[in-house]
């Protein structure tokens, strides 16, 4: 499941409105002895810009994966949510997308972590 592309149940924080979307599935929490597992994700947009952490796909790249447009990564937009909202698998990244996904979401931990020093 991690590293996958799932369709996600999420909330829209502007109307409080739930919207199906592509999810980046980037970890879970199956192994802390919890009764409910969360996941944790990344968006998956097709309409949002590319900006210093993100990932983008190409349209044939996101065809290939499964996604219906080209989308963006959206690295620095995590999410913990219940896995109960996950639809069903939509593909699974490329091993070129997942080296630049993972290149770009430890450059941005880095950052973060890098303010508290």
């Amino acid at each position: 499941m991690i590293g996958e592309i799932w369709t996600y149940k999420a909330t829209k924080p502007s109307d409080n409105l739930e919207k199906i979307r592509p999810v980046l599935v980037i970890g879970d929490d199956g192994d802390n002895g919890l009764e409910f597992v969360d996941i944790n994700y990344v968006i998956i947009s097709s309409s949002a810009s590319c900006g210093k952490y993100d990932v983008e796909i190409n349209e044939e790249t996101a065809k290939y994966i499964g996604l219906k447009r080209p989308s963006v990564i959206k690295t620095t937009k995590i999410y913990t949510g219940s896995r109960q909202k996950l639809g069903c698998k939509i593909g699974d990244l490329t091993d070129e997308l997942k080296k630049k996904f993972m290149c770009k979401y430890r450059e941005y931990q880095e950052n973060i972590m890098n303010k508290w020093n």
